[in-house]
């Protein structure tokens, strides 16, 4: 629960009493490297935080593999369509190596929104920041050829040392990449 405080007491002023209880909310689970903790087709009913590990958000496009989006220590992430309409999701949610992560379901996110304004400007601000990265990968997937999108990557570490090349090449667009047999 550390990183979550943590995590909390940058984005957020709260009183360590308010700390407390949205922390207290949440629940911890454990996932294996390659198990799925959603899959397409399923109902996503929680908000997660990653402690430790990572994992990929992928789905399948004529049977080929599309990387979307990763999640890392200290982020959080969820099948946003499903979680918020009730939905089946689309998006299947990977562990990448053994991961610790931290789950609240819908009902007690919803506690946390409506007791604490605070709470909810933590959910704007990790909203705007997916939304800023996202932008960056439309962006660059439209403005930058594959080999620059391939020298750019070398800007995020985390991203090459904990993902296989399979799902750095999906998540860049590259097709036909020796990196991508890998």
């Amino acid at each position: 629960m550390k990183t979550l405080k943590d995590h909390i007491k940058r984005t957020i002023s709260v009183t360590e009493n308010e700390l407390e209880h949205m922390v207290q909310l949440f629940q911890p689970m454990t996932l294996e490297k390659e198990t799925h903790l959603i899959k397409a087709g399923q109902y996503c009913e929680n908000y997660y935080f990653v402690e430790t590990g990572s994992l990929r958000v992928y789905t399948m496009v004529d049977n080929l593999v599309v990387t979307n989006w990763f999640a890392f220590e200290g982020n959080f992430f969820t099948d946003l369509e499903s979680y918020t309409y009730q939905c089946q999701a689309k998006f299947n949610i990977q562990a990448i190596e053994n991961c610790s992560l931290l789950y609240i379901s819908r009902n007690n996110m919803n506690v946390l929104l409506k007791q604490y304004p605070a709470w909810g400007e933590l959910v704007r601000k990790t909203w705007e920041q997916a939304f800023l990265r996202l932008s960056q990968i439309v962006l660059s997937v439209q403005t930058i050829s594959a080999k620059g999108r391939y020298e750019q990557l070398f800007n995020h570490q985390e991203l090459i040392q904990k993902t296989p090349p399979r799902d750095l090449v999906s998540l860049l667009s590259i097709t036909d990449s020796p990196l991508s047999k890998k």
